[in-house]
Formats: structure tokens, sequence, C-alpha cells
């Protein structure tokens, strides 16, 4: 009896020990970066008592029962549960989720988990972003996205070219942007990237549908940060660092005198060499280090302040970006501030207000690359001092050689500044009415205001280098855009594996454009004060102004569903209404459907240990392309002057004809995956196939002069034409952990695209890209777009009877005018004479392969990050190799004199030198031009060092250095293998029918940079 009276109290008391309240603390690490964990909730299980860690990832926890179960949890990592079994301290280590299928993922007008995605959507999150230092956040999303093709170009305030799974269409390729479910018109240079919580990339229609006539060339949803409940976070990043261009190898003084007497020795003929150089600059000028700088600085600064209660949460920004050009002159620069709040009355209602104004400046920066590698090295920069005028512009002395600008008074010249300020401002309120129901209004605004102003001074050198009258010019442009957008979601689980989301709304939008200009010329001297419309000549003002608008209503639904969380279906419908199309065509609809199967949740799976997630998906949609004029159903007239009775008189003529039979672009899209998740959730492989297909695809048509109307370069909008992309994607990542304190990723990305003209408009080939009188590039129906055109050089004559056995049939010469040493052209038609039809495709610009590779590795507080990316199999028209040639007395690569044919055997490649080049060698569009544009450029080495807790007060301090395109792996022999989308010089729209050609851009600089990261 004794012995069962005393269990009985030993297990009363145990019990009464379990169940006795403790208070419980301890630290939370990340197994990545053996860091504190900011922000993870720690919550008594069963119940809604909980904490989150503070600043070093600890946690204290009151009234905890010794018998408790505490669930750990954070975005991003496994969530655990960890049993108290009466213990006071508990430190955890949270391992990353290698498979973040409860991840939410913005998607059109909502959100949902990762898992349970059909569409093809990528995710970049904001640490991807920021490590990449850019005044574009899409910079860095180069080589990070499938099928994603970023194309950046070097200058201040340039503007990156995206591709979203090739192009479909000649109107435009650039993707919808929406900012917080605001769209933006334009590019997001605005932007600071610090801001920036993650970017969704909309690749496919079943995705992009819901945004409907805008979408053809896919969306970019990005979305900003907001505040989160508790402690006050401040943040604060600096990165200053200086940007270098490599020199290219143009010949010195002496190899260049060699080069242009040689050029008139090999034609029989007597050089014109002006001699001057030699007595009046002996040494000679290197123009690329008199023009170019060395280096220049670039800088980026962020703070920001973000915490709140229960009820109100915020975050508060301020961002300054700060980029110089290689020249003395141009720059950009920006100023951002803003300010997301969110406040919650009750469980009904909620209410957000953001605001973000920004200014920018910038001076255009001079494209003086060529002229620096062109000029006559023996002429000096400025005339001799006894010379010299008041007007300092006229000192600068006329080269000797070449008809070539002085590079240097081009940029002291150079006078071009633009100021721009707006704002953004996004307001919403929330409303659940009911449990599952949600409604949502949201109005957002997006105003700005910019000034150009332009001054061209009065200036003489020499008459073929001079400026007779200056000139003088403001600009004013504003612009209003506005969205109003109402929608109603319905989430719900019925029958316990029935789970259903709805969503239905309505949108309104409206874009302004207000614009006016006045010029002046003969300003009476190039004084500061003096730049001012009003203090040109009266008689020479003009002024021009305009107004335009555009308007957009739609009505759009959605439906998800999935049963157990196996199968997915998700239909899509767009209604869209445009002030651009003419009545009876105003409206078109754009559905979509996608379903996916995750196969790991059946039944039969359930045993297997190789994959831990496996997912079929495949997609369908439309999509639509409202990017034509906004008076493309209007004709137009435009101001002329004729010469009437031996006077002038202005007059009008019609200068583009409206067609009011204009109907919606249309762009089919199809897509199938997989996705998989194997080897402990260690390694990711995701594959894609798409094809894209634009049907009545708007096209600005010339005006056949039969109809009547005087300009033979009028234009009417029609729908004529059609575009098909395909290609596939296969992306692949590996992330693992090494003891404790080694973790480790590496992603590679690849993809192609095809991109085809199945008809343009039916008038015969599109030729774009001038050259000497002709066009590098030939566009056809049935054909690959933007293909080089031209004459197929087979090597180099040799000798003599070389240059006789190029004949045709009957003896007769195809090349006449042919001497050893020039360029053997292929007679492809064997007609024996050299003409347009011996002209074939000789390149295409788009790559057949685009790779990215992304490197992360982690020891103890040492991080390190690399990122590569490089095209395959593509093309470029290198104009730059046209500097062997030395015509007109410009300046030629270091070299020449041996590179350059200069007896049998010598050379195959580059032609000899000759004044006067009869056999076109350098003077036609040929395969002599076109160079292999592969290349991998790594984007980004970083080294990281967090400094510990303990040394910076309980705060995090990172520092870090790092390289951004610090070399490139490339057989190129031009200044850059990375080209824009366009020409990179003289074609500013970007077209995707004009692409690949290298006019000598501003190539990508290598950037060096220090940074640090504070948080406390």
């Amino acid at each position: 009896m004794k012995q069962l009276l005393f269990l009985c109290c030993f297990t009363l008391i145990s019990l009464c020990g379990f169940s006795q309240q403790i208070t419980v603390k301890g630290i939370v690490t990340s197994a990545s970066d053996n860091l504190g964990l900011i922000g993870a909730t720690v919550q008594i299980k069963g119940t809604t008592t909980g904490t989150i860690t503070g600043l070093d990832g600890d946690y204290t926890l009151d009234n905890v029962a010794s018998d408790a179960v505490l669930v750990f949890s954070s975005v991003g990592y496994e969530t655990q549960e960890i049993p108290v079994n009466g213990r006071t301290t508990i430190n955890l280590v949270m391992k990353e989720a290698s498979e973040l299928l409860d991840e939410v993922v913005v998607i059109g007008y909502g959100a949902v988990k990762k898992s349970d995605l059909t569409s093809s959507i990528s995710t970049v999150k904001s640490e991807d972003i920021t490590q990449t230092v850019t005044g574009n956040a899409m910079d860095a999303l180069q080589g990070k996205v499938n099928g994603v093709q970023v194309t950046s170009a070097g200058s201040p305030g340039a503007t990156p070219k995206v591709l979203i799974r090739g192009v479909t269409t000649v109107n435009g390729s650039d993707p919808l942007y929406v900012v917080d479910g605001m769209p933006i018109s334009g590019n997001i240079n605005f932007l600071n990237s610090n801001d920036i919580e993650s970017m969704q990339v909309l690749k496919d229609a079943s995705a992009a549908a819901i945004y409907g006539t805008r979408a053809s060339n896919g969306v970019i949803l990005i979305t900003t940060k907001k505040g989160k409940a508790g402690q006050t976070r401040v943040n604060f990043t600096a990165s200053v660092g200086f940007q270098t261009i490599s020199k290219p190898n143009v010949a010195g003084p002496s190899e260049y005198k060699d080069v242009y007497n040689t050029r008139y020795t090999n034609d029989g003929l007597t050089s014109n060499w002006n001699d001057t150089g030699a007595t009046t600059n002996p040494g000679g000028t290197d123009w690329w280090d008199t023009v170019v700088n060395k280096a220049a600085l670039t800088q980026n600064y962020s703070l920001s302040v973000s915490g709140g209660t229960d009820k109100l949460v915020y975050n508060f920004s301020l961002g300054y970006y700060r980029s110089n050009s290689q020249f003395d002159v141009g720059y950009w620069d920006k100023l951002n501030a803003r300010l997301n709040t969110e406040y919650t009355f009750n469980k009904y209602v909620k209410f957000g207000f953001d605001i973000a104004p920004r200014m920018e400046s910038w001076d255009d920066t001079p494209n003086q690359f060529s002229s620096a590698m062109s000029m006559d090295p023996t002429t000096p920069v400025f005339r001799p001092e006894d010379q010299w005028e008041d007007n300092v512009y006229n000192n600068y002395q006329r080269s000797y050689n070449n008809q070539t600008w002085n590079p240097a008074g081009s940029i002291a010249r150079a006078n071009d500044h633009s100021r721009e300020m707006g704002a953004i401002i996004n307001t919403y309120l929330q409303i659940n009415p009911i449990e599952k129901l949600t409604l949502r209004t949201q109005f957002g605004a997006n105003a700005h205001y910019r000034r150009t102003d332009h001054f061209v001074p009065q200036f003489y050198m020499d008459a073929l280098e001079k400026q007779d009258l200056s000139d003088i010019s403001r600009q004013s442009q504003e612009w209003l855009d506005w969205n109003w957008t109402n929608t109603a979601t319905y989430i719900d689980t019925f029958a316990e594996k029935h789970n259903l989301n709805v969503m239905a709304g309505f949108t309104a939008e409206r874009y302004a454009w207000y614009n006016v200009q006045a010029t002046r010329d003969n300003v009476p001297n190039n004084l500061d004060q003096m730049q001012e419309v009003n203090a040109g000549d009266p008689t020479t003002a003009e002024g021009f102004g305009e107004t335009t608008f555009n308007t957009l209503v739609s009505f759009l639904g959605r439906v998800m569903y999935n049963y157990d969380n196996r199968y997915y279906i998700s239909a899509s419908l767009r209604a869209d209404g445009s002030s651009r199309f003419p009545s009876g065509n105003k409206y078109a609809l754009f559905p979509a459907v996608s379903a996916s199967w995750r196969i790991t949740a059946e039944e039969f799976m359930q045993d297997q240990e190789i994959f831990n997630d496996l997912k079929l998906r495949g997609g369908w949609g439309r999509v639509g392309n409202q990017a034509i004029d906004n008076d493309a159903t209007v004709t137009l007239l435009d101001q002329t002057q004729y010469a009437y009775g031996g006077s002038i008189t202005n007059g009008y003529f019609v200068s583009s004809i409206g067609n009011t039979d204009l109907k919606w672009e249309t762009v089919e899209d199809w897509n199938v995956g997989i996705d998989m998740s194997l080897l402990n959730s260690r390694l990711g492989v995701t594959f894609e196939y798409f094809q894209k297909k634009s049907k009545d695809m708007l096209y600005q048509k010339q005006t056949p002069l039969y109809i009547g109307y005087p300009n033979w370069n009028s234009t009417v909008w029609m729908n004529i034409g059609s575009m098909q992309a395909r290609g596939w994607e296969l992306g692949l990542s590996w992330r693992d952990q090494i003891g404790k304190d080694f973790s480790y990723d590496i992603g590679v990305n690849l993809s192609t695209v095809r991109n085809k003209a199945i008809k343009f408009s039916g008038d015969g080939p599109i030729y774009t890209g001038g050259f000497n009188s002709d066009s590098i590039i030939r566009n056809e129906d049935g054909g690959l777009i933007s293909r080089f055109y031209g004459y197929v050089a087979d090597g180099l004559f040799q000798n003599w009877e070389e240059v006789y056995a190029h004949t045709d049939e009957h003896g007769t010469l195809i090349q006449p005018d042919a001497q050893p040493g020039d360029i053997r052209f292929k007679d492809l038609d064997h007609n024996g004479v050299l003409d347009a039809n011996d002209k074939a495709f000789i390149g295409n610009p788009y790559p057949d392969l685009m790779m990215g590779i992304n490197i992360g590795l982690r020891y103890k507080r040492i991080d390190f990050a690399a990122n590569f990316y490089g095209t395959f199999g593509n093309d470029i028209f290198n104009i730059t190799k046209g500097l062997y040639s030395g015509a007109n007395g410009q300046n030629v690569w270091a070299g020449t004199l041996q590179e350059a044919w200069h007896g049998e055997g010598t050379s195959n490649d580059i032609p000899r030198l000759s004044y006067s080049d009869l056999n076109l060698n350098y003077n036609r569009v040929s395969s002599f031009y076109v160079e292999d544009g592969s290349y991998m450029r790594c984007k980004l080495l970083q080294i990281g060092y967090t400094l510990p807790e303990k040394w910076v007060g309980g705060s995090q301090l990172r520092i870090s250095f790092s390289a951004q395109n610090p070399f490139t792996i490339t057989g190129y022999s031009g200044m850059d293998p990375e080209r824009p989308m366009a020409d990179g010089t003289t074609d500013s729209s970007g077209s995707v029918i004009n692409t690949g050609i290298d006019n000598t851009a501003y190539p990508n600089p290598r950037t060096f940079l220090f940074g640090i990261d504070f948080k406390f």
C-alpha cells in the first residue's frame, strides 16, 4: 500500500512539474549564414500566444507550459515544432525551405501559393535585385530568369532592352510593368531598386491574359517593400565606386601616317598628306585619353525605416543614385522617396496609402567614342594660342588629314539638360464584409513633368566644321496617368479537398501627354546668361504644342480550382475597350486557361524517395497589343511650305491616313512544362516548351501613290501581319549545406527562341539599317527577323592568277576592278555579274542559346556571389571593322600595316590598303563585317563580410566589395558584344527588326564598388 501511495504521489508531482508555467528564451539563427533571424515567429502550438524574434534573433516567451510545443516559422524557412520538455533555453537553427511551395507569389490582381501555380511565372527577390548596383532593376534581372533576354547599354540613364520569350510584333517589344497593382507606361528607370520586395515575370499568356491588351510582350509585376508589425527597423545601404571602359588599340601618329600614304601608293597615286602636325604637335595626340576619362564615379545610397503596430504598419525610404559618363559631360541622377502605409481598422476594413515622389536630372551623354578612335592623331587639341579668339569654341584645332570633327570641341559644346519631377500616388480600401470574401478598390496616379533645354553655340573652326547660327530650344512635357481598379475575391475550401479562388473586377485607365516647345536661332553670344529662348532672334521663333490621351476600360474575371492539392485548373477572361480603335472594334476578349497535376500528391507516389515534388502543367491564352498611334484612325494634315508665284507660301499636306477598320492585334500562346524537386529538395529542375503567334498584327504601311495623296512618305495603320516565336527553357538549381558553417547554391538557366516573320505588309521585304546607300538588314515573309543581307566574302585574292580565275563560264571577269589583296565575292547566281542578285542572308543577330549562371557561397560570416550571362550563336554586323580601311583619312586599328594584306599569303581577311577601293571592299554590305557575337560575361563578383553583432552594438553591419562586368569571354573584335536590341546609336525605338549592328555605341563599363549594409 505504501508503495502504491508513493507511486501515485510521484506521478502527481511529475505531472505538476511538467505542467508548470516557465519562461523560455533563446536565439533563432539562419542555417545559411549563421546570423540571427529577425522577425521569426515563435508560437505555442494550439494557442494564439507567441512572439517574434528581435534584431539578433533573440526571443523571450513567458507563461509557457513545461510540456508545451513551440512552433518556429519564418517566410522562406522550414517550419519546425520543438517540444519544451521543461527547458528554459531553446536555441534553434532554421533551414531555408529548398522548395518553397508555400511561398506567396503575386499574380495579376491577387496572390497565390507557389504550389498552386499553373502558369509560367518566375520570381526574383529583393536580395537578388540589389546584388547588382544599377539605375534600372531590369539590369539585375539579366541571367536570373529563364526565357528573358536583357541587353544593357552602358551610358548613364540608358534603358535596358527586355524581351520575354522572343517577339511577335514590330510594335514595340517592352513588357508591361505593373508596380503595386498600377500599370506603368514607359520604363521603370525612376524606381529605386532597394524599394523592390520582389518581381514576378508573367511569361505565358495563361498568366498574362488577365492584363489583356498590353500583355503581348509579357508582364512584370513589381511589389515594393511594406512595413511589418513589431520593432522599428532601420536599414542603410551605400555603394560607391568607379566605372572604366577598355581603351581600344588604335594607331599612333607614325603608323597613321604610314597607312595614310600607303593607301595612295598602292593605287599609284600621290598622297596629299598634311605634315603640319610634325612641327606643331610632334608627340601627336592620344584622342581617347584626351576625351575619355579613365574612371567615372557611380554612387548609390538608400535609407529605409519600417515598423508598426497591429493597426498601422509603414515603410519609409529615401534613395539617391548617380552615374557619371566617361566624358566630362553626361550624367544621370535620381532622388527617390517612398512611404508605404497600411492601417487596419478592424477585421473587416483595411486602408492603404502609398506615395513615391521623385526627381531626376541628366545631361545627355555625347557619343564621341567613334570620333576619338577615328580622329587624326597628328592634330593637336587646340590651335596655337596666338590664334585664339574670344569665342572659346573657335580655338579647337580642325583635323589636318580627315573630316572627323574634333571630339574635344564637340564635348565642350554639348549642352543638353533635362530635369524631371513626379510622383506616384496609390491608395486602396479593402473590405471583408463576410468571411472568405474580399472587396478591394484601388486608385493610383502617376504624374510627372519634364523640362528639356537644348543649346547649340555658334562657332567657326573651318568651312566644314562650324555652326553659323546658334540654336536654342526649351521643351516642357507633362504626363498624367491614372488607374482605377475594383476587384472582388472569394476564397473557400469545402468538403475538405475542394479549393476555390474566384475573382471578378473592373478597371478604368487614362493616359495623357501635354507637350509644348519653343525654339529660336541666333543668340547674340554663348554666355550662360544668354541661353534663354527669349534671347534669340524673334524673327526665327517657332512654337510647337500638342495634347494626346488614350483611355482603356476593362472587365475581368478568373476562377482557380484545385482538388486535394493534386489537380489544378485556372481560367480567366478579360474584355478590353480602347479609345485607340474605331467604333465597332473597340472591344476584344482575351481568354486563358491552364492546368497542372501534382504527381507527388498521388497515393502511388508516397513510398518513393526520388521526387520531393513533381508537377506537370500546361496553358493556353490570348493577349493583345494596342501599341499604335492615338490618332491611327484619323487622317492628319501637317504644315509645309510651297514655292508659289515666285514666293514661299505656307500650306498643308496629308501626313498620315486614318483607317476606320482597325482592330486589335492578338497573340495566341501555349506552353507545357514540368517542375521537379529531387534529392531531398536539393536539386530543382524546370523545363518548358512554348509557342507564341500573332495575328492581325498592326503595321504602319507605306501609302501607295496611286490612291491620290501627294506625299510619298504618308503611312496608314493596317492589320496585315503575323509573327511567331517558339522555344524552350531549362532551369537547374542545386542547394546544399555542408556542416553548420558552409552552404551554397548554384543555378543554371538555359533558353532558346526562334523569331519568325510569317507575314509583314505583303509589299515585299522590309530593309533597315542604312550603310553607304544600302541596307544591312532584310526582313521577309516566312523568314527569321532582322537577318543581315549582303554579299558573301570568300577570302582575298592572293595573286593575279586568282583574280583572273574568278570568271563566268565565258571567261568574263566577275570582279573586273579587283586586284590581289581585294575581297573575292561569291557570284551566287553564276551569271558572271556581281549585282544585287548575288546577295544572301549572312548573319542572324538573335542568339541560338542564352545562358545564365548564378552562384552563392556562405561560410560563417563570409558570403560570396558570382553571376554570369552569355549568348551563343548570334552574329554582329561590326561596322567598326571598317577602321582597317583608313577611308577618308580616318585613323586605323593599331597593327593595320601588318594585318592588312601586303603580299601573297600575308592575310586572307583584311583587304589591302587602298585610297580608291574600286572593289568596294569596305563600301558594300558583306559578310566581311559579320562576326560571331557569342560571349560569356561575368556580370558580378561580390564578396561580403558581416561583422559580429557585439562589434557594432548589437546591430548588423555587412561590408562588401563587388566587381560588375569585370571580364568577358568572347571572340568578337568590337568594343562590346552586348548590344542593345536596336542598332545601338540611331534607332531609339529599339525596333526588333533592326538590331545587331555595332555602330560604336556606349559600351558596358566595368564597375568596382565598395558597399556597406547597416541594419539596426
